[in-house]
């Protein structure tokens, strides 16, 4: 007996190459649609976060403004009386001599004191000055030959600015004493 084909009635087809590809695509896209939904859920999270965050920002900025508006309504309300106002400048008055250093002032002076000379007061008239910077009217008396001696003060790199000087009668030991009026700077022309 013989078995006769016909492959153009009845071809051989095989379909398991065409499953294969169908289940694959089938996982590819069911793979594709669990991921496209997890990262919208991320994104839509940190989204969320975000909005959260603006909003905090937004809150904070509203509570500083207002914080600001009630500072400025109050420091707008603060009258000082005249008691006041003297106790206020007193104390800025205290600051600025506390700023000043006696221990320095004599240490500056001391370098540009001639040998012949022997400073015999150190009067400080007034110490103002605003900031780092402190400037102070001094009044020196000092015993030498002439005032002319103390002219080392003014190489002192603007430490120290010499004004009106006078000079008085020479006493019995020969010495004339002079009195020199300075502005000092402590902290103008300091290397340090």
């Amino acid at each position: 007996m013989r078995t006769r084909i016909n492959l153009s009635s009845r071809p051989f087809t095989n379909h398991r190459l065409l499953w294969i590809a169908v289940v694959a695509s089938y996982f590819v896209a069911l793979w594709l649609f669990l991921w496209m939904n997890t990262e919208k859920s991320r994104v839509l999270a940190k989204q969320t976060e975000i909005i959260q965050r603006m909003e905090g920002q937004k809150q904070a900025l509203k509570d500083a403004m207002e914080e600001e508006q009630r500072r400025k309504q109050l420091q707008q309300k603060t009258v000082l009386t005249e008691q006041q106002a003297i106790q206020l400048a007193s104390a800025r008055q205290l600051i600025n001599k506390k700023m000043f250093s006696w221990n320095r002032m004599i240490g500056d002076i001391e370098e540009y004191v001639p040998k012949k000379t022997r400073i015999m007061s150190i009067k400080v008239d007034e110490v103002g000055g605003a900031g780092q910077e402190v400037v102070a009217s001094i009044r020196v008396k000092a015993l030498g030959t002439t005032p002319a001696e103390m002219t080392n003060l003014e190489n002192s790199g603007g430490r120290f600015i010499v004004g009106e000087t006078g000079q008085d009668a020479t006493v019995e030991s020969g010495e004339t004493p002079f009195t020199l009026n300075l502005i000092y700077k402590p902290f103008r022309g300091d290397a340090k």
